[in-house]
């Protein structure tokens, strides 16, 4: 009987429940099991095996049920990968300034704590991909639609480990003597594999969700995934394909500037509740008092032009002596008074600027089937008029500029398209006294090269 023990990890699997545990050191270090539920309870049945996935999905270290925004693997890459660009910063305290700054140190608790967030639901997602694969008693269609899932997952959390570290250690499986000594894969490699989870993904997954509201991965999210992973790399073809997949399905639509976040709207792709009936967004972006927690940054807030209606209704300005500051407000509750917001992970408009960058590269700037066809549906959306760019390099300004105002305080992505595009120097540069152009990655922690010293750092970093 093969054992699913997972104690030092960070999580304990039990049927429908990953709970963290604050003693984890290393993100791979294992002992002899106390807690542990062997491979043939877990997935003893569909019962028990749909159970464990959607603990996979319960699990603390993607997205917090509640606390402070940094403290789980997406918060941390919205508001630490926000504030190490020009997107977002905490403004109520001080404690993440070295973000702002960029100025990380390699012993960074909250640098050391999100990676092993990462790699706490990479080994939890592992753990239910051997679990499925060796089970005789899952039914052949429920262990298809699991392992999809859970490959969209493994896939989904790399793409944000990846996008912070740059090279990371792939781990694939539960053998912690492999485990502990991986070095570090090229970037690369990892999206091969990514690419790899979410083709599986896509194949072991159907068009209709599997929950309500739309909290479980589909086909259309794997597709969603897979067209901004291509867009990364440059396969430009293949992300205006993927993305082209997306915006053409009936079930997804843009929907109202007051809309969009909502959990009953059409243009989200996938989203995750928390228990508590709030999104986590939410309870830190909107203050409970006068003072929000996070602002933009004021080049942010003067880069929007005059008349889009994004500015005045996803944010709110803070007048502050002579200064007025903005902070998000895309969603608009802290609680759960109404219930009716959950976290936004993949939405319908990314996929247009998506398919919009891939078209420009790919010299198909103006006309029909454009770039400019794509960004106009966005900017229109805002109240806007439609794009006067009409040459590539002019087009692919215009699009960034428009993602930094559509995508604003949401989950890195400033940080990730300034670093993907090469356009970091540039735009940081002038903005930041301390900035350095090997800021675009975090530093690999500290503790982590003191566990395994097969791990190297980041190029910048002591």
């Amino acid at each position: 009987m093969k054992l699913l023990s997972i104690h030092k990890i960070c999580l304990v699997l039990i049927p429908g429940v990953l709970l963290s545990t604050a003693s984890c050191k290393k993100f791979i270090e294992v002992d002899v099991p106390i807690d542990q539920v062997s491979a043939d309870k877990a997935f003893l049945n569909d019962a028990t095996a749909l159970s464990s996935v959607l603990g996979l999905y319960a699990n603390g270290n993607l997205l917090p049920a509640s606390g402070s925004t940094e403290n789980s693997l997406l918060g941390a890459a919205t508001a630490l990968g926000g504030a190490a660009a020009d997107d977002i910063y905490l403004s109520s305290a001080t404690y993440l300034d070295e973000f702002k700054t960029n100025t990380i140190s390699t012993s960074s608790g909250y640098v050391n704590n999100t990676w092993n967030y990462a790699y706490a639901v990479i080994f939890a997602a592992n753990s239910a991909i051997e679990g499925l694969n060796s089970s005789t008693g899952v039914s052949p269609a429920v262990k298809q639609q699991l392992l999809g899932e859970t490959y969209f997952m493994r896939a989904f959390t790399y793409f944000y480990l990846t996008n912070l570290y740059g090279d990371v250690p792939k781990v694939t499986s539960t053998v912690n003597s492999v485990n502990l000594t991986l070095p570090r894969a090229p970037q690369a490699e990892i999206y091969e594999m990514i690419i790899s989870d979410l083709k599986i993904a896509q194949n072991n997954l159907a068009d209709a969700y599997p929950s309500a509201q739309r909290a479980r991965a589909n086909k259309a999210a794997a597709t969603a995934l897979l067209s901004r992973v291509y867009l990364y790399i440059k396969d430009y073809a293949n992300a205006e394909a993927q993305a082209t997949t997306v915006i053409n399905n009936s079930a997804y639509k843009l929907e109202s500037l007051d809309s969009a976040f909502l959990n009953t709207s059409n243009e989200v792709i996938w989203q995750r509740f928390t228990f508590y009936g709030y999104s986590i967004f939410g309870r830190n972006f909107v203050p409970s008092g006068t003072t929000p927690n996070y602002v933009i940054y004021p080049s942010l807030a003067a880069s929007f032009e005059s008349d889009d209606q994004r500015m005045a209704k996803w944010l709110k300005p803070l007048p502050i002596g002579n200064i007025t500051y903005y902070y998000p407000y895309k969603y608009k509750l802290r609680d759960a008074t109404a219930g009716n917001e959950f976290n936004v992970l993949l939405r319908l408009a990314e996929q247009y600027l998506i398919r919009a960058e891939a078209r420009a590269q790919l010299g198909k700037v103006t006309g029909a089937g454009s770039a400019a066809e794509d960004l106009n549906i966005v900017r229109t959306r805002a109240g806007l008029t439609g794009t006067t760019a009409n040459t590539q390099s002019t087009m692919l300004l215009a699009i960034e500029k428009e993602r930094a105002h559509e995508l604003f305080a949401e989950l890195g992505h400033r940080l990730f398209d300034l670093r993907r595009t090469g356009r970091a120097d540039a735009v940081l540069g002038p903005q930041k006294p301390t900035w350095k152009s090997t800021a675009v990655l975090f530093p690999v922690p500290a503790n982590q090269i003191l566990y395994n010293k097969n791990l190297t750092q980041n190029q910048g970093y002591n």
